[in-house]
């Protein structure tokens, strides 16, 4: 009988996020969008969280196909909680709420077609868009279909199976919808 006792490996350090330039200009752009659209307000603040992350989550995303929670819960809570205080209403809430179930019951169905991120980016979108959280989602899922079929045309031996990153249509689409529904 030995009297050593056995270590545990140690965890792998998580990979850190990192932000490139072009996503730093892509951000400072959304923000300057902003202040344009909706002058020096709190609605300005808001659309520049909003924006800002969503940027980061979409380059993330094509960069390492996935959405880091570390800008995704945050981001969630204080836009959720800026909205509210500035549009005193349950519309954020609600919408954010049934945009993340309505994308948690497709992910049950097809969890290798739409990740968790994608579930919980949706609830940041309706966080931040109200009940423009359906345009925005049904843009989004519209092109990323448009998407789909252009890769499998074009690309020899992709097929329906194909995997993409979704983050950056959901973004992208939340982002115009922002700046032409309000």
């Amino acid at each position: 009988m030995s009297s050593e006792t056995a270590t545990a490996p140690a965890a792998e350090p998580k990979a850190q996020l990192t932000v490139k330039p072009i996503t730093w200009a892509g951000v400072g752009l959304g923000v300057l969008l902003c202040l344009l659209k909706f002058g020096f307000s709190g609605d300005a603040l808001v659309g520049s969280i909003f924006v800002g992350s969503l940027v980061v989550i979409a380059a993330t995303d094509i960069e390492r196909r996935i959405i880091p929670d570390v800008v995704l819960v945050p981001a969630s809570l204080v836009v959720l909680l800026l909205n509210s205080a500035l549009h005193p209403s349950i519309e954020w809430i609600v919408a954010a709420a049934a945009a993340f179930v309505f994308f948690f019951v497709v992910h049950l169905f097809s969890p290798k077609g739409l990740g968790m991120g994608d579930v919980k980016l949706a609830f940041l979108i309706g966080a931040g868009l109200g009940w423009n959280v359906v345009a925005a989602l049904i843009f989004g899922t519209f092109a990323a279909a448009i998407y789909g079929v252009v890769l499998v045309v074009m690309r020899p031996g992709a097929g329906a199976k194909t995997a993409f990153a979704m983050g950056p249509f959901l973004s992208g689409a939340a982002i115009v919808v922002l700046f032409l529904a309000r």
